[in-house]
């Protein structure tokens, strides 16, 4: 895909191979400046009119699509003869282009009326309230994967920052109470996660936990539907836990990166002796049972050259139905090359269509084209994002977001507190931390379907969480082109 005008104003889209990438340098814009006028024959026909400053004139497939960021309209031009100066474009009123433009809003009377999509798009943000609830069963792992940024490994934290059954009631407790702050919103959904750390590194609390949730469903504490879920590295599973969990209706997401030799960063503290084997044997036992399953693969640089393999594992080896791309997040102990971005924006549009064919599938990517197709606005990345999130850690204290829990950055409350969110100040903030607020991305072309990122990789980049997230930006900017050529060729 490749902008020839767009944003217009301030365009940031700079051609990057096949798909966009955002730039902070707003002189700089993929083919032309904004300004250049293209001619073509018969120009005296065509009138003068103003385009929306969401509409961005892209190639696609040697076909010249203009495309809504907002409502999502995408209109292709057949031959028809116009101009573009600036923000307007120069158009014989009498064509189906002109029709169609004006139609899907590409084309305005004024400019105040690109104000309606925003306003229209933010009011869908609401006001703070909380309907996931991470637990820190333990801050303890018994693996030291290499690009692990907390990297908590048993033998050096093995009496630190572990929960207890006290506190895991007290917590299933605040949550219930949160989620009871507004009964017009009580049945929303709502989900637990319990995290770590590895949270079969503390299975007492861990069980117990699972029990304290279904308990408050039963007693109308919280949702009768709230969904469990287990995010584990797969390694301390037994025969007896997935038993035991074949009983409960929860939900384990396995932490795997592929076949063996793309999982070399996963290891134990010897930071030689690799998980690969143990996690894969405990996933396949866990699917065999009948238990519900997700997968979170990190994408490695070992991971993404190995792209072939790593599909296969996922498809032929353990025969996943669900999975999640993650990437890396800027680190000190993990640093990737210049061009890992683009290669993981790359790695997840391509796996997607080889996933696709095999009913798998990839939940980044998926909610993309949900937001696409109902052209209902993303708004959001993570549930942190939109003050909608807590993570309780092993003291009970309370953070907005689970990636601070070592430094308690974020962490507003705790669990013994008479605490209200739309009261906090930090979940106000982060309640309008989306795209639909961000400078750096109201002339993005991506602006309707990205969610903006990760807040903690772009705090740790720019000290702010309202900077554009680049790592994020890439991806969505390759997913959007992949949706437009699927639309286009429809």
């Amino acid at each position: 895909m490749r902008c020839l005008v767009g944003g217009v104003g301030k365009p940031r889209l700079e051609q990057l191979g096949c798909y966009l990438q955002l730039t902070l340098n707003p002189e700089r814009v993929c083919s032309k400046k904004v300004g250049h006028t293209l001619y073509f024959k018969n120009y005296v026909m065509n009138k003068p009119h103003l385009l929306s400053r969401y509409c961005f004139l892209l190639d696609i497939d040697n076909k010249k699509v203009f495309y809504h960021a907002l409502l999502f309209h995408h209109v292709v031009a057949r031959g028809e003869d116009y101009s573009l100066r600036g923000n307007t474009i120069f158009i014989d009123e009498r064509t189906p282009l002109f029709e169609e433009l004006k139609q899907n809003k590409l084309i305005i009377e004024a400019k105040e009326e690109d104000d309606e999509p925003l306003a229209l798009s933010r009011a869908k943000i609401q006001e703070p309230y909380i309907s996931t609830a991470y637990f820190f069963v333990t801050q303890n792992c018994n693996l030291a994967c290499k690009y692990c940024f907390e990297r908590q490994s048993e033998t050096e934290n093995s009496h630190k920052g572990v929960m207890t059954c006290e506190t895991m009631e007290a917590g299933v407790d605040f949550f219930g109470k949160l989620a009871r702050l507004d009964m017009s919103r009580f049945n929303e959904k709502k989900t637990v996660i319990f995290y770590g750390g590895e949270p079969f590194h503390n299975k007492k609390t861990l069980y117990f936990g699972i029990d304290k949730v279904h308990s408050a469903m039963k007693e109308g504490l919280l949702p009768e539907n709230t969904k469990i879920i287990i995010v584990t590295n797969g390694t301390l599973l037994n025969d007896s836990d997935i038993q035991r969990l074949k009983s409960y209706d929860v939900t384990l997401t396995f932490s795997l990166d592929g076949d063996e030799i793309s999982s070399k960063n996963r290891v134990y503290p010897d930071m030689h002796t690799p998980s690969w084997a143990q996690a894969t044997q405990s996933y396949v036992k866990c699917r065999e049972a009948g238990i519900n399953l997700n997968v979170a693969c990190t994408l490695s640089p070992e991971t993404i050259a190995r792209q072939a393999e790593t599909l296969s594992y996922f498809i032929h080896t353990i025969k996943a139905d669900n999975l999640g791309f993650n990437v890396i997040l800027d680190n000190d102990i993990l640093h990737v090359d210049k061009n890992y971005d683009d290669s993981a924006a790359a790695f997840v549009t391509s796996s997607y269509h080889v996933l696709e064919r095999h009913n798998i599938t990839e939940n980044r990517t998926r909610r993309r084209i949900q937001v696409f197709d109902k052209k209902h606005p993303c708004l959001f990345d993570c549930n942190a994002t939109g003050g909608r999130q807590i993570a309780i850690a092993p003291d009970g204290s309370v953070g907005i977001c689970h990636e601070h829990v070592m430094d308690k950055k974020h962490f507003v409350s705790t669990i013994y507190d008479d605490f209200d969110p739309a009261k906090s100040e930090k979940y106000r903030e982060w309640k309008n931390r989306s795209p639909l607020y961000m400078d750096d991305c109201q002339s993005c072309v991506a602006i309707g379907i990205c969610g903006g990122g990760c807040v903690i990789n772009t705090e740790r980049k720019y000290q702010t969480i309202w900077k554009a997230d680049v790592r994020f930006c890439k991806q969505t900017l390759a997913i959007l082109t992949m949706l437009l050529k699927k639309a286009i060729q429809k």
